[in-house]
């Protein structure tokens, strides 16, 4: 059995649909998501349609950090600083390019999820099982990962935020930071998601990297006249900030 983990969309509908066409190439149907669907990206609403298709069955899905905002910002919010400015840019225009059930789906979703598959337990987080705004990857020290994954029972924990993959062993816990699908900062601008690859009593882990055509995403950005969209050109364009 394969199962493929998505993070970090960010509303970038053009790799969410290459991403789609890769795990059905390969057979896989079933999948876990762990946040920032549509915050910031020029796609919002398109990204989140993607993932409801007919053909795929969710087994996990819990929202991100950015997933977030559309509860912690709101229409008479006055931002006090430069990045609070710009993070009202992008809340509003998410809020302009979704649906008020998109709205509210978001808000249901949980921070966390605790699942068995093939006899292997898994908690699905998006950063951190202490906190969705920090992340697990080589940057981290094993000092601080070992505290962040303190008291988890789990044997496996995804995760992503970071929009960088790892794959590692700290503590016994096997843990796989899946990286981003829509917004990669690795230096790599490959679309990046993770499979679980199930054998007995065993779960492999791959990260899959696969091209797409940025060029496609930009000039939907353009046209809708995305916010700070010279920033993100060179993000997607270069894989980093």
């Amino acid at each position: 059995m394969k199962v493929a983990v998505l993070s970090d969309i960010h509303g970038n509908g053009v790799a969410m649909k290459y991403t789609i066409a890769d795990f059905k190439k390969l057979g896989i149907k079933k999948i876990i998501i762990l946040g920032d669907i549509v915050m910031k990206g020029p796609m919002p609403s398109e990204s989140l349609e993607l993932l409801k298709d007919k053909d795929l069955k969710i087994v996990a899905w819990i929202k991100g950090n950015t997933d977030l905002w559309l509860e912690e910002i709101t229409d008479d919010w006055i931002p006090s600083s430069k990045r609070e400015e710009e993070l009202n840019l992008y809340y509003k225009y998410a809020k302009a390019n979704l649906k008020q059930e998109q709205i509210e789906f978001f808000k249901e979703l949980p921070l966390e999820c605790s699942i068995n598959l093939n006899g292997i337990s898994i908690l699905c987080v998006h950063g951190t099982p202490k906190s969705i705004i920090e992340a697990i990857d080589s940057s981290v020290s094993e000092e601080e990962i070992k505290k962040a994954i303190e008291g988890v029972k789990e044997e496996v924990i995804l995760s992503g935020h970071s929009h960088t993959s790892f794959i590692g062993k700290v503590d016994e816990k096997m843990i796989f930071n899946v990286g981003s699908i829509g917004n990669s900062l690795d230096g790599d601008n490959r679309i990046s998601y993770g499979i679980l690859e199930f054998d007995e009593n065993k779960v492999d882990f791959i990260n899959r990297r696969i091209s797409y055509p940025v060029s496609e995403i930009i000039n939907i950005a353009t046209d809708n006249k995305f916010p700070l969209l010279e920033e993100y050109k060179k993000i997607i364009l270069n894989g980093s900030m």
